[in-house]
């Protein structure tokens, strides 16, 4: 006999299960649009390396030192896919994205990894943040913490054992949506 209790525990985690399918559909960003610099490396030295543009219409990573890898990296949500760009040899990429891809999206914080446990508040950048530590991933360092913006409903700083993903500078407002767009010039 099921008691009231485990059938409570099964409908919220059913309703848990039908609000994640929503959240990590290919129907946009659920949080506030935003555009901001983002910056990484060790704590001692965090080097500006993006642009990024996030709203309704996709997400936009755009290369501003030399790294290695694509110059610009677009989400399209209402494809879904994600497209890279070499700016410099006009070289366009496009991969589908996968269930997983959707986790940064998605309004939860520790999308990605298997558990999450709130330690606590701050301020970052002058914005009120949660703060999070996330557990247990095959994509990522098994341990992460991340400070989220619950307005933003993204991750706004996270450190993978020493490596931290910063971002700096953040401007409310949605992005001009043709930055989500495929120049037509590249092949």
């Amino acid at each position: 006999m099921i008691s009231n209790f485990a059938r409570s525990v099964a409908a919220a985690i059913a309703v848990t299960a039908l609000l994640w399918a929503e959240n990590a559909g290919a129907d946009g960003y659920r949080g506030e649009s935003f555009s901001a610099e983002t910056w990484f490396g060790t704590e001692d030295a965090l080097e500006l390396r993006y642009n990024l543009y996030i709203g309704k219409d996709g997400y936009r990573l755009e290369s501003i030192n030399p790294v290695e890898g694509p110059d610009i990296i677009i989400a399209q949500f209402a494809v879904p896919r994600f497209v890279y760009i070499d700016v410099n040899t006009g070289a366009v990429n496009f991969l589908p994205m996968g269930e997983n891809d959707w986790g940064r999206f998605s309004g939860i914080a520790c999308a990605d990894f298997e558990y999450r446990q709130q330690l606590g508040t701050a301020e970052l950048s002058g914005r009120a943040v949660e703060i999070w530590q996330c557990i247990g991933s095959k994509r990522y360092k098994p341990d992460t913490r991340i400070w989220w913006d619950p307005v933003l409903l993204y991750q706004v700083r996270s450190d993978e054992e020493g490596y931290i993903t910063e971002l700096r500078n953040i401007r409310p407002g949605n992005p001009d949506a043709a930055l989500f767009e495929i120049p037509a010039d590249l092949k």
